[in-house]
């Protein structure tokens, strides 16, 4: 399946809830209420409203920047099996997000005080299976692919004992780098002449985001370390007595691992800010541990030295 193929597919069932829920708030505009209930609690009971317009205009930019989200990962995906993934979670997002905002809609049709709408429990229901079953359906339309080949291991670079190596290296995300910088700014504005709630959060979010802008990847007697080059934290260490070998590798962030920066799936870790060459880092306790990184395969070859020469002393 091409790429374009594999883009259309996922933004059909965004483009689907999109023009259901268009095409139900206009057919039935003239009866609607001024205002109308767009949340609910869990008894069914409406407990936030918005006027028409914006109910509108909000679900569709709900509805339109998710699908585009999901279509940009999926045609920046490398591997099929990465592509499949998204494309199931995208069009289960797609029912879970555009069923609610098509029945907040239907639930308001000639109402005079949206105060009194009621959303019956069972609705959850339908929302949860219809998820579920959107998502395998377009799973099951989306082609796997073959199964890329594995890589031939990384030999290990002979050492002496008592020599002494090391390697370093510097990897810096260039889209990230100006995302960190605005958000940071966002939230300085905010904090100046806004909100304290609303800065707060999107000045921690742009910090957290400009940690992983660049990270410095060193291979020595001590192990692997992973540490941004701009704030002191966040920092991965493995110690060379933890580590039974490692290997270059391709990677896709988004298809293995769902996105970029410092990544946790079960029994592996990431430190993505691009595509393709990668560190990989096995440990004793059968974890993973990836980093994006050039020159990865002298990194691995050196690292499997020192820890064959680690294993050899302790013997």
């Amino acid at each position: 399946m091409t790429a374009i193929r594999r883009g259309v597919l996922t933004a059909a069932p965004f483009g689907v809830a999109t023009a259901a829920y268009t095409g139900v708030h206009l057919a039935n505009r003239d009866r609607l209420p001024g205002r109308i209930a767009t949340h609910f609690s869990v008894g069914g009971g409406a407990n936030d409203y918005m006027s028409r317009s914006t109910a509108l205009w909000s679900g569709l930019a709900l509805l339109v920047g998710l699908g585009l989200i999901f279509t940009v990962m999926t045609l920046s995906s490398r591997r099929s099996a990465g592509s499949r993934v998204n494309a199931a979670v995208g069009a289960g997002t797609a029912f879970t997000v555009g069923y609610p905002l098509v029945v907040s809609v239907l639930v308001n049709v000639d109402v005079q005080d949206p105060a009194e709408v009621q959303l019956p429990l069972w609705h959850l229901a339908v929302l949860l299976a219809g998820g579920v079953a959107t998502g395998a359906l377009f799973w099951r339309l989306m082609d796997a692919g073959p199964r890329p080949e594995p890589a031939p291991p990384t030999p290990a670079l002979p050492l002496a004992e008592g020599e002494v190596a090391a390697w370093s290296r510097t990897v810096v995300s260039r889209a990230l780098a100006p995302v960190a910088g605005a958000v940071a700014l966002a939230g300085l504005l905010v904090l100046v002449f806004g909100s304290l709630q609303t800065g707060l959060p999107l000045l921690a979010l742009g910090l957290i985001c400009a940690a992983f802008t660049g990270v410095r990847v060193t291979v020595d007697r001590r192990g692997v370390t992973v540490t941004s080059t701009v704030l002191p934290r966040p920092r991965v260490a493995l110690p060379l007595g933890s580590i039974v070998g490692a290997d270059s590798v391709e990677v896709d962030p988004v298809g293995e691992f769902g996105g970029w920066g410092y990544r946790i799936r079960p029994n592996r870790r990431g430190v993505l800010l691009r595509s393709g060459e990668a560190l990989s880092v096995r440990t004793a306790g059968g974890r993973e541990y990836v980093v994006t990184v050039d020159d990865s395969a002298t990194a691995a070859a050196l690292l499997n030295g020192l820890t064959d020469r680690h294993a050899r002393e302790c013997d």
